[in-house]
């Protein structure tokens, strides 16, 4: 445990030097009193001769005993392998319970820190323009990241279960806190310098630890006061440390918006400009919009919901623009709750995330040919419910071929079941329409068009 090592020896030196001053300063008092019936000019120190004199003249003098009593702290005594020993020799000793949390705290987050280190790789920048499930990193972990993961997680409870046996679960939460933050702030602020790096975690320690203290205050009055004081104590010391440039990137990587932004976006596949443009018409729509619902809520402007219905049409002719047809309309599927409902399911079971579109464009698929099927004047019921049962088995089996059986049912568990709304056989009664019908070739049910099956999409192994 050397944190604990260097901490002890350095008070231990600490004491040493303040003992030794006091027992120096008692013996040159003494040594004065004692000194004084000797002769002036046997303490003459002009010649080399009067120094060895005096010294000669001091070492005839009769030994001093001062009484002095010094308490010495032996550090080895309170040092301690076994952790909860340790605390508990810290207590003996009037050790306060801060300081006896700095001490184990630093110690243990030390240890930790240092076998994580050693399990872990470089870390990579931070491509904070995608979700997380989207990031370089494959999704798709390899046995020696999965063995490492696993030791990770191992570690991490080994330290929480620990520091909880050590110092209780209130000052573990404190120190969960605290962690998690500094966790936070190292990767949303990799692209400042360290000086402006260090600013920022410091403000945001500071604002943290404000946020703690107001929970103590009761009164509502004066905690929403507080808060808004802490945050703009927060905003101000942003705004001096970073340039406007700067603090935009901040909030691209680590506001709320950008953390909404990013789990929208989820399956869309950003690229660094779509998401850094795509913020930046969020947060101008955001903004339009608080202000607005301000004004309808203190009824300041009759006009307030109008004007927040034309900003929303305005925000998605932007959007367009920005993104083009192709990508506009890639970034409405990922709007779909369905979508992310397969999207979840590919890469939680380790399969390449465009197994999610695939399936995806096979509902548009059928639900075309069934829409045409179903308004079709000339064919019977029977014959709709053959094209309907044909249209169901196909895209079933590409479904399963997709993804396969088990994971098909849990898609259809999950919401999935679509396929068996839009091939619903019930209902497909005549059309009422009076057409005479030109003769029918020898099958009369319409051609299904068979889903595509690619081994693109298998599973990765």
């Amino acid at each position: 445990m050397r944190p604990r090592l260097i901490i002890a020896g350095q008070s231990g030196v600490v004491i040493g030097l303040l003992v030794l001053v006091t027992y120096q300063f008692r013996q040159i008092s003494e040594a004065q009193r004692l000194l004084g019936s000797v002769a002036p000019e046997t303490v003459e120190l002009h010649t080399n001769t009067g120094q060895r004199a005096l010294r000669l003249r001091l070492q005839q003098l009769p030994p001093i005993n001062l009484p002095v009593r010094v308490e010495k702290l032996d550090w080895r005594s309170v040092e301690s392998e076994d952790y909860a020993t340790y605390v508990a020799n810290l207590r003996s000793i009037g050790c306060p319970e801060q300081t006896i949390r700095d001490i184990i705290l630093a110690d243990v987050n030390k240890l930790y820190a240092e076998r994580r280190r050693a399990l872990a790789p470089p870390p990579n920048d931070w491509e904070y323009w995608r979700h997380s499930s989207e990031e370089t990193a494959p999704s798709i972990l390899s046995d020696e990241a999965r063995d490492r993961e696993a030791a990770e997680t191992k570690l991490e409870s080994e330290r929480r279960n620990l520091l909880t046996a050590l110092l209780g679960p209130a000052a573990f939460k404190a120190e969960l806190d605290e962690s998690v933050t500094e966790a936070m702030s190292r990767r949303a602020l990799q692209f400042l310098p360290d000086e402006k790096r260090r600013a920022i975690a410091i403000a945001e320690a500071t604002y943290h630890q404000a946020q703690q203290e107001l929970r103590g205050i009761t009164d509502a009055d004066e905690r929403l006061s507080k808060s808004a004081a802490t945050t703009k104590a927060y905003e101000d010391a942003i705004s001096a440390a970073l340039t406007p440039a700067e603090r935009e990137q901040l909030a691209i990587r680590s506001s709320p918006l950008a953390d909404g932004l990013r789990e929208k976006l989820r399956g869309f596949g950003s690229s660094r400009e779509e998401f850094e443009s795509l913020f930046r018409l969020e947060d101008g729509f955001s903004r339009q919009r608080q202000q607005l619902e301000a004004a309808k809520a203190s009824g300041e402007d009759p006009q307030a919901v109008p004007k927040i219905e034309a900003a929303g049409i305005e925000f998605d002719k932007k959007l367009k623009e920005t993104l083009g047809s192709t990508r506009y309309a890639d970034y409405q599927r990922a709007q779909d709750p369905d979508f992310q409902t397969l999207y979840s399911l590919a890469t939680s079971h380790e399969m390449a995330p465009d197994v999610a579109r695939e399936v995806y464009d096979m509902r548009h698929t059928v639900k075309q040919q069934t829409d045409r099927i179903r308004e079709n004047p000339l064919l019977t019921a029977d014959e709709k419910t053959r094209a309907f049962d044909a249209i169901r088995a196909e895209t079933q089996n590409a479904i399963v071929d997709v993804l396969g059986e088990p994971l098909l049912k849990e898609y259809r568990r999950q919401g999935g079941q679509w396929l068996l709304e839009l091939t619903d056989t019930q209902n497909l009664g005549e059309t009422g329409v009076q057409v005479v019908a030109p003769p029918l070739p020898e099958d009369p049910t319409p051609r299904v068009i068979p889903m595509q099956r690619s081994s693109r999409f298998r599973r990765v192994r």
